[in-house]
């Protein structure tokens, strides 16, 4: 059983027919039976293959730029490597996503697709806030730290964007894994350790998106 925190940016009630409500909806939980050390060791190792794969269509608007892992995040999956590491990843995710589906007493799917991706951070580089999707099939992104320092996830309530922000400061833990509702805006802080941070990404979704998705369930 997970031990689960439940982030809502949730809005008063309308006084008026005109006034925005939102209700979105972030959870964090750590697990501790995932050597993440040897997972940031492999993520290293598969850097190179992964640097030798094209380009998507962009960075996924992270900032972090073409020849790095995070701009090929479709060309590849994470999910796919042979590792006992990265099949308890598989297992947790699903455990954490079916836990989620029982928080809201909505029935556990059928049909669960996974495109799942490394970003490998160096000194100085920061993610700039960017979202993962708002097409009509939109579910829930995530994200695994395997290695970090001193540095935070930002999210973003989607409708309090501009003039003062409304935050969820996350402070990165190794182990920490983060579920969101896809459509929430993050970005991060800025890494400023001499070790790579090194985190795991992935979207979520009912139905095939594109040829790298694997069903895991």
């Amino acid at each position: 059983m997970f031990k689960i925190k439940v982030v809502n940016f949730k809005s008063e009630p309308k006084q008026t027919f005109f006034a925005p409500e939102w209700n979105y909806y972030m959870f964090e939980t750590n697990v501790d039976n995932i050597d993440f050390n040897e997972v940031s060791k492999l993520c290293l190792k598969k850097q190179k293959e992964i640097l030798k794969l094209p380009d998507y269509v962009n960075d996924g608007y992270t900032g972090l730029g073409k020849n790095t892992t995070t701009s090929k995040y479709a060309n590849y999956n994470v999910l796919k490597w042979k590792n006992k590491n990265i099949e308890l990843i598989k297992k947790t995710i699903i455990r954490f996503h079916n836990e989620i589906l029982k928080y809201f007493n909505q029935p556990l799917v059928n049909e669960l697709w996974i495109q799942c991706w490394v970003n490998i951070m160096k000194k100085g580089q920061q993610i700039k806030p960017h979202l993962h999707n708002t097409a009509p099939y939109t579910y829930l992104g995530g994200h695994i730290c395997v290695q970090c320092e001193n540095t935070t996830t930002n999210y973003i309530n989607p409708i309090n964007q501009i003039n003062v922000p409304e935050l969820y400061k996350s402070k990165n833990e190794i182990g920490k894994i983060t579920l969101f509702q896809n459509n929430i805006p993050h970005y991060t802080s800025k890494h400023n350790s001499n070790k790579e941070r090194i985190t795991i990404a992935f979207d979520l979704s009912l139905t095939k998106v594109r040829n790298n998705y694997l069903r895991i369930i």
